[in-house]
């Protein structure tokens, strides 16, 4: 290498040693020729490997400043609340103010909030039962900070996002939310409650704050505070109270309608459980003594509370549940003078309640046992527009009761669940799913008497004699309600793809009580799932049928339209989600098999109105007896679902001759005379009439004779439909056991869908309910 030439005195001054540099760079460039250029193109390559570091630089310090002015506002509004904000004691806190439910006109339904408070000291609270709510609410309460930065930050986040309420993690800030009555969703709510939480800590002792908190908590019922929680629920004084009594009162706190044990039993023990668990692991009750405890008799509710009775109760009760999922609290629902429209069509609540008490008011004796729910919605929305689960709310304990059977109890559907199996099967067969043959509504299948699948054997109803062959088409087989084909579908499709278009479809996938729906009790589906085998809610029933309806599109069952609180500002407001759940041309296939249904059944709507149904039925194994009765149905404006049964799978329910219920008699005629009544001034749109998937293969060949064995159910008389409110005759009961019923009725004209290829069937109504043969 070239040494560099320096002047005597060891710097560059020297012209003649730069020339000399100079002329050595110069040689350095001829030897390496380009190296200008490549240096040139790395200094570019690290500029620009550094430009996005001096940007994410950037960033981080601009992103520092906006944290450190946000947190430094954040801590001078809090401390500009904390002076000007004074802290309530319980004594001091304004009265709650009644809620009001509307119907969707605006007119009132119900009114709610009903307040019992009395103020104990904490002495008199057993000190076991203070542990017990500090097992559930704030088991670190007498060791860490009353308030959480982190959490109370992270709630106002949430809260300003549009997300699920979410309250202080500390005692200490729940009783501060309680004490400030605004429900707006704001940062400034949130930065007053840390205020008032901080200011609690300060002037008062823990067990001062955890007096306030006992005196002022939501119990439920109500009950605030721990002493009118002790009378709602024992019946006692809180003195009185035991470690386990105590156990079930902080189990409440923190979901007070869904824990209570009138509601949800398996729910409420299993918080009960989890409170005990939390005594045990803070040191406040040994294993042993847990161990030798037992869940305690509760009393039951006291309908006074409600504030309204009949059948509006149970849908209070639906509306309370809708708010609380959406962040509004039972608590808020009773103090804050909410002003509550739901999507109860006035009319078509009182159309429903009529059709009810009309269909069911001249029963027999030996039908006294039968019960019955009636669900609307309308398909475009999910609005529930009509809700019967029971006759009186407050005979059922009001707004918590598990015997709404509309809502919460669940019960077989039968053959009204066929539609999800064919939905399942058309699906695979526009998605060509490996495996599955291509089945249209057209096409062949089997159809026979009896089957075997699995191992066991199938048959079709008794009724369905005459009409089972080894070869019919899909859409007959709607029709008739053939039980082995549908098994069979079930089978080939996959149970748990019929699972899966049934949730879709909106079946829910708990029930109201929390358990896992379409599935046995071993947690698995089974092929008797193509037939109804398990138990669903005739809410569901309307919001999947609604989907079909809807071509396809899902919009979730909804109670509350709005919320406005007294001082007319919203807390809560619907907005529309529909999902895409079933391909359209599957939802048209399906409506197009359930359209002659209702005639079928007798049940046609009046003026020759279109619609789509599907009865069911739920027989008690080794009887001919039913225990279940349903008819679902809809037209483009509304979907319903009435049931008819005993609440018990052990106990059948007959018609008025004796015979086993049909879901074409009491839910039947129900549903009738409520979708001709509501429907009577709105005007017929059109459904499906053609078949939108083609090209299916057949998977039976040639129709075999019938099978002739005979038919061994009671007889299933015919009746006469009639419309409006008109009062509708039951024939006298039969004398004895050789008694017939009255002659059948003129024969009526059903045809079935064009696509079929097939004349119009004359059908004459037999006094044995046997159908008319099809060629």
């Amino acid at each position: 290498m070239a040494e560099r030439a320096t002047s005597p005195t060891g710097d560059d001054s020297d012209p003649a040693a730069r020339a000399g540099a100079v002329a050595d760079r110069g040689s350095g460039a001829r030897l390496f020729p380009g190296w200008k250029a490549r240096r040139r193109a790395k200094k570019q390559r690290l500029a620009a490997l550094s430009r996005p570091r001096r940007i994410l630089r950037r960033f981080a310090v601009t992103g520092s400043w906006v944290l450190a002015i946000a947190t430094t506002a954040m801590i001078t509004a809090v401390t500009l609340f904390y002076t000007l904000s004074n802290v309530p004691r319980p004594e001091s806190l304004p009265l709650p103010q009644v809620a009001t439910i509307m119907y969707s006109d605006g007119s009132v339904m119900a009114r709610i909030g009903t307040v019992n408070r009395t103020i104990v000291k904490l002495d008199r609270v057993p000190a076991t039962v203070r542990w017990d709510v500090l097992a559930a609410e704030d088991r670190g309460f007498y060791e860490e900070p009353g308030v959480s930065i982190r959490g109370t930050i992270r709630a106002a986040l949430s809260d300003l996002s549009g997300g699920d309420t979410q309250g202080g993690s500390s005692l200490t800030q729940q009783y501060a939310k309680n004490a400030y009555l605004s429900n707006a969703r704001t940062l400034s709510r949130k930065l007053k409650e840390l205020a008032i939480a901080v200011k609690l800590s300060r002037q008062y002792t823990k067990n001062q704050i955890f007096e306030f908190y006992l005196n002022t908590v939501y119990f439920g019922r109500g009950a605030y505070g721990i002493q009118a929680a002790a009378d709602a629920y024992f019946g006692r004084d809180v003195s009185t109270l035991t470690t386990a009594q105590g156990a079930v009162l902080a189990a409440l706190l923190r979901a007070p309608s869904y824990y209570d044990p009138a509601v949800n039993p398996v729910q409420s023990q299993a918080r009960w459980r989890y409170v005990l668990r939390g005594m045990v692991s803070t040191k406040h009750l040994s294993k042993e003594q847990a161990a030798t405890l037992t869940y305690p008799r509760v009393n039951r509710p006291n309908t006074s509370t409600l504030g309204t009775s009949g059948p509006a109760a149970l849908i209070v009760h639906q509306v309370i549940q809708d708010l609380e999922a959406h962040g509004i609290s039972e608590a808020e629902i009773n103090t804050r003078g909410l002003r509550i429209r739901t999507t109860i069509d006035r009319n078509a609540q009182t159309i429903a309640v009529a059709s009810v008490k009309q269909t069911f008011a001249n029963l027999t004796p030996q039908q006294r046992n039968v019960k019955n729910a009636l669900v609307a919605v309308n398909p475009a929305t999910g609005a529930v527009l009509a809700y019967y689960g029971g006759p009186n709310g407050k005979s059922y304990a009001g707004k918590i009761d598990n015997f709404d059977y509309a809502g919460i109890g669940s019960r077989p559907p039968g053959s009204s669940f066929k539609p999800y199996t064919l939905a399942t099967v058309l699906t695979q067969t526009l998605k060509k799913a490996p495996g599955s043959p291509a089945l249209t509504i057209d096409s062949r299948v089997d159809g026979s008497y009896c089957v075997m699948i699995e191992g066991r054997k199938i048959c079709n109803d008794p009724g369905d004699l005459s009409v089972s062959s080894s070869s019919v088409q899909l859409a007959l087989a709607m029709k008739y309600s053939l039980n082995t084909t549908f098994d069979q579908l079930a089978e080939r499709a996959g149970p748990d793809q019929v699972a899966a278009t049934a949730h879709a479809a909106g079946i829910a996938t708990t029930d109201g009580y929390g358990k896992k729906t379409l599935v046995n009790p071993s947690g698995i589906t089974a092929f008797g799932i193509g037939i109804g085998d398990y138990a669903v809610r005739p809410l569901d029933q309307a919001v999947g049928f609604a989907t079909f309806a809807n071509n396809g599109n899902r919009n979730n069952a909804y109670f509350v339209q709005k919320a406005v609180d007294s001082n007319g500002d919203t807390v809560y407001e619907h907005k529309k989600s529909a999902a895409r759940s079933l391909d359209p041309k599957v939802a048209n296939d399906v409506t197009l098999t359930l359209e002659p249904v209702a005639a079928w059944s007798n049940d046609a709507l009046a003026g020759g109105r279109v619609s789509a149904a599907k009865t069911g039925t739920e027989g008690i194994p080794g009887t001919t007896a039913n225990s279940d009765a349903w008819m679902v149905g809809y037209t483009p404006q509304v979907s319903a679902a009435v049931w008819a049964g005993s609440g018990d799978s052990r106990h059948p329910i007959y018609n008025s001759y004796g015979g086993p219920e049909y879901g074409s008699d009491l839910p039947g005629r129900t549903w009738k005379l409520f979708m001709d009544t509501y429907l009577a001034q709105r005007p017929g749109l059109p459904m499906a009439t053609k078949q939108m998937i083609t090209g299916g293969v057949d998977t039976a060949s040639a129709p075999t004779t019938a099978a002739t064995s005979p038919r061994t159910t009671a007889p299933r008389p015919s009746f006469t439909r009639r419309t409006g409110f008109s009062p509708v005759s039951t024939p006298a009961p039969p004398t004895s056991a050789s008694s017939s019923p009255p002659p059948p009725s003129t024969p009526s004209v059903s045809c079935s869908p064009v696509l079929l290829g097939q004349s119009c069937t004359t059908i004459t109504p037999t006094p044995t309910g046997a159908r008319a043969s099809v060629p």
